[in-house]
């Protein structure tokens, strides 16, 4: 291992990692204060956090690319430095728009902070631990999301605000920004490559056209003709961008290493991605479930994800330790089994919030030995050291085009099976089957994935 390696911080990566991603986790809390603060509908209270997803899906290629053409240091402060003004934005906002501005700056900063400290520890570890390196960012990942409720639900106790929760982020940032000047070195990049402008705008354009397609479909009625400009749009811009990425000459780095699409096990693993994302988005409807099934308030509802979410980080963990120890493939299969016996156990024995807190514990250990290393690891390996972060932010942002397209196959299952307007027990029940076909989809995947033959042997 060279000095360089045993130089990098993987606890500084650790720490934004958590404080990055606590946002996912408070937003849940913070919504009802935001929406009586702005007297917000139920539709513009959604763009809270449905904006900060489409940030987060243009702002992860973004970084990833700079990242391998600039180096890792100098994107790391800037999506610091913009997670920071977007904070502070949204902690000053005075208006519903201000506040949303600030959601988006905010998400363009954190869409490569996970990216990055993947990649970091990748580079330094040896292949053989991989998977336990990688799922620590799992792990992290995953207390920061039981936390930030938490965190969200103290600071709105004491103030009666939301803002504090944003407030209390901006020195954190600035010690974090701090740190991060003074203990990481910069990695060279390519200083001979320039920008892919071209790229970084239309691939932009296509895919938040997309994303606002997916979005405004859950209203389809009241935005069809908006969706139908979007797609075409979308389709104008993608088109735009695979010409210019064919066309581009070898004195630019290509925003996208179109090469890896060619590869079909990570064609594969990032479908896989998809899938995982889609089965992620469950957790918005959880609440809700328990809700209207046991009578729980609402608040309480919410607490029962706690057990999911404890669930997941031991998955992550446990991916992780398969992947070193019996394989990706293994770590795979052993996940996909996982959610769906879970979820099937769940849809038969939907009446007993006891097993659901059973049951939804050991969906979250399969969710999170999915989601973590295996992943992260497989695109890690199948790309050259050139675009190392760009094969990891591809299969984070396919992770989140998942999110976003599940709410809408959920929703339409639930309401097809609603009775008179009301979902009931068989509207859940069948949102679970729903989930076990996408698991063994992810089954199916993975042994289809040509892993053996397209995994670069490198030592780390």
């Amino acid at each position: 291992m060279t000095e360089a390696k045993t130089k990098t911080p993987i606890w500084l990566y650790a720490i934004a990692v958590f404080i990055t991603q606590m946002d996912g986790g408070a937003v849940s809390s913070l919504l009802p204060a935001i929406t009586r603060s702005f007297q917000l509908s139920s539709i513009s209270a959604s763009w809270v956090a449905g904006l900060y997803t489409l940030g987060l899906v243009i702002g992860t290629p973004i970084a990833a690319n700079l990242s391998d053409l600039y180096g890792t240091k100098k994107v790391f402060l800037a999506e610091l430095i913009l997670w920071f003004i977007g904070s502070l934005i949204t902690f000053t906002a005075p208006n519903y728009y201000v506040m949303l501005g600030g959601r988006l700056v905010q998400a363009l900063g954190d869409g490569g902070i996970i990216v990055l400290s993947i990649n970091a520890v990748l580079a330094v570890a040896k292949q053989k631990q991989q998977g336990r390196k990688v799922s620590i960012i799992g792990v992290i990942a995953g207390l920061s999301a039981i936390f930030g409720p938490i965190i969200a639900g103290i600071s709105i106790g004491i103030s009666g605000s939301w803002r504090l929760f944003y407030g209390l982020m901006l020195p954190v940032l600035v010690i974090l920004l701090l740190l991060a000047w003074r203990f990481l070195d910069n990695t060279p990049g390519q200083p001979g490559k320039k920008t892919d402008y071209l790229g970084i705008i239309t691939f932009t354009i296509a895919l938040s056209s997309l994303m606002l397609a997916l979005t405004f479909a859950q209203h389809f009625n009241t935005y069809a003709f908006l969706i139908l400009i979007l797609l075409v749009v979308g389709l104008i811009s993608g088109e735009l961008f695979i010409r210019f990425e064919r066309r581009l000459d070898q004195n630019h780095l290509s925003f996208l290493p179109l090469h890896l699409l060619k590869k079909p096990a990570y064609t594969l693993t990032i479908l896989l991605g998809a899938l995982g994302g889609m089965l992620f988005s469950v957790f918005v409807y959880i609440p809700t479930f328990v809700h209207t099934t046991f009578g729980l308030p609402i608040r309480l509802s919410g607490m029962v994800l706690v057990g999911t979410g404890v669930g997941s980080i031991l998955g992550s963990y446990l991916g992780g330790v398969l992947v070193d120890k019996r394989g990706i493939r293994s770590a795979l299969l052993w996940s996909s089994l996982v959610i769906g016996s879970s979820s099937l156990l769940i849809a038969l024995t939907l009446s007993s919030l006891r097993m659901f807190m059973i049951f939804s514990f050991i969906f979250g250990i399969g969710l999170g030995g999915l989601m973590s290393a295996p992943l992260q690891v497989i695109a890690g390996r199948l790309a050259d050291p050139s675009d190392h972060a760009q094969a990891i932010g591809g299969l984070s942002t396919m992770k989140k085009i998942g999110v976003t397209i599940a709410p809408l196959l959920f929703a339409t299952v639930l309401q097809l099976s609603a009775k008179d307007g009301v979902m009931g027990l068989a509207s859940y029940r069948n949102m679970f089957i729903v989930i076990i076909f996408i698991a063994v989809a992810c089954a199916i995947v993975t042994v289809k994935m040509p892993l053996e033959r397209s995994l670069k042997e490198r030592v780390y």
